[in-house]
């Protein structure tokens, strides 16, 4: 663990933790606060869509510029200014002026997703290749920590004080946030390559997303990555996440309560699987060789469990146990993958690839949200786990065998070549 102890990464994971679970507090208990004040699930949604609209638009037309910038000083200014953002909402909390506060939580959505760009570019700007190799497994876990905290926190948190005060708190999350990021020693050397790579990188318009689409499409790793990436965030965490609000309430009657403890224990297993991931790469059971079978031997895991938590209707414990080995099987995928994916991004291109792969993900995990509810409405809860599971194979079947005629083809290309030499 003590490779853990190096100063920027713990100052980093931190302000990012912090950070995170800050935003997604806030936007869990006004969809709570607006839900119960209006009883519009429309109202709430709106929420979640300024969500995906914001990222859409930071992931594709603002990570390019976060790439020619320093991360530490955008950590700190964005982290600064939405927390006063943040404290606008302080004047906006009645129900009545439900559209004001949509529009401050829309500015807060596009910073909150300006400072996950910023987060990424760090990796190439606060540590040596060596450590960014080392810490980019367990890096982003901090997102979905925050998430699944957020989420239990969030449900019960208006219970015990008022809106106006999650606000409060919300704003000193951030402050704290950008203080932290200010003892932030970024590497001078990895900063001037990123910067002086960044600024020869000027594409304009829509070329800069072809030249992004472009990095992942030349590169059969990176786009194998960005594939299992979305998968992962779709066919599972999308679904998985309805099954834990739905699933507490409609199988064991426990409310809310069940919610928050499925919430609770997800968080926990996350972070299990971003620190097996790492135990294991680090002592060489992860290589360029085996990775592709341990790949699917994880996904058929993670799947059969997946399925195996729809027999579970009348076994709370064992069904809360079998559901986060599975979530730690969906970590080890999207670990793996996020490592990746960092690795065989050009550092000058790294925000803007990563933002058209959250653009791309985020997308993707509104449509099967929406089709998974749809779905469990219609067909009930284990009937649309398996036609996703039915889906899910389909994909991974179709994707891995175009995968084989690329690499066939790009043999063939290259024994070509060489007959001809």
């Amino acid at each position: 663990m003590s490779v853990y102890r190096n100063r920027n990464f713990l100052l980093t994971y931190a302000a990012s933790f912090i950070s995170l679970f800050g935003s997604k507090l806030l936007m869990m208990s006004y969809v709570a606060y607006i839900f119960e004040a209006k009883e519009s699930a429309t109202h709430a949604s709106l929420v979640f869509a300024a969500e995906w609209v914001t990222c859409l638009a930071v992931g594709l037309f603002g990570a390019r510029h976060i790439d020619r910038m320093n991360a530490r000083h955008l950590l700190i200014g964005l982290n600064v200014v939405a927390a006063f953002v943040t404290l606008l909402f302080v004047n906006f909390t009645s129900p009545e002026l439900y559209p004001y506060a949509l529009a401050i939580i829309i500015a807060r959505a596009l910073l909150s997703h300006s400072v996950n760009a910023s987060r990424i570019k760090a990796l190439v700007q606060f540590f040596t290749k060596e450590e960014t190799d080392t810490f980019s497994p367990v890096f982003n876990s901090s997102l979905f920590i925050a998430t699944a905290l957020a989420g239990a926190v969030g449900i019960y948190i208006l219970r015990f004080i008022s809106f106006t005060t999650v606000i409060y708190i919300d704003s000193a999350t951030f402050l704290i946030a950008a203080g932290l990021f200010s003892f932030v020693r970024p590497n001078k050397q990895r900063l001037e390559e990123s910067n002086e790579a960044a600024r020869g990188e000027m594409a304009r318009g829509l070329a800069h997303i072809k030249s992004s689409f472009g990095v992942i499409a030349n590169n059969n790793t990176l786009a194998s990555s960005v594939f299992y990436i979305i998968l992962t965030v779709t066919s599972f965490q999308a679904t998985y996440e309805i099954l834990m609000t739905i699933i507490p309430q409609v199988w064991f009657k426990l409310g809310k309560s069940g919610t928050a403890l499925f919430f609770t224990f997800e968080s926990v297993f996350v972070t299990l699987g971003a620190f097996l991931y790492q135990y294991l790469n680090r002592r060489g059971h992860i290589t360029e060789t085996n990775q592709r079978v341990l790949n699917l031997a994880t996904l058929t895991f993670a799947t059969v469990t997946y399925l195996f938590i729809s027999r579970l209707q009348n076994h709370l414990y064992l069904c809360l146990i079998v559901f986060n080995v599975m979530v730690i099987g969906v970590e080890l995928l999207w670990t793996h993958h996020f490592k990746q994916m960092i690795t065989h991004i050009p550092p000058a291109k790294l925000a803007a690839v990563t933002g058209l792969q959250t653009a791309m993900g985020y997308s993707l995990m509104g449509v099967f949200t929406f089709v998974f509810s749809r779905g469990v409405d219609r067909l009930g809860i284990s009937t649309a786990m398996y036609l996703n599971v039915l889906f899910l194979a389909l994909l991974v079947g179709g994707w891995e065998l175009l995968m084989k005629l690329r690499s066939a083809r790009a043999t063939a290309s290259v024994e070509a070549n060489d007959v001809t030499d």
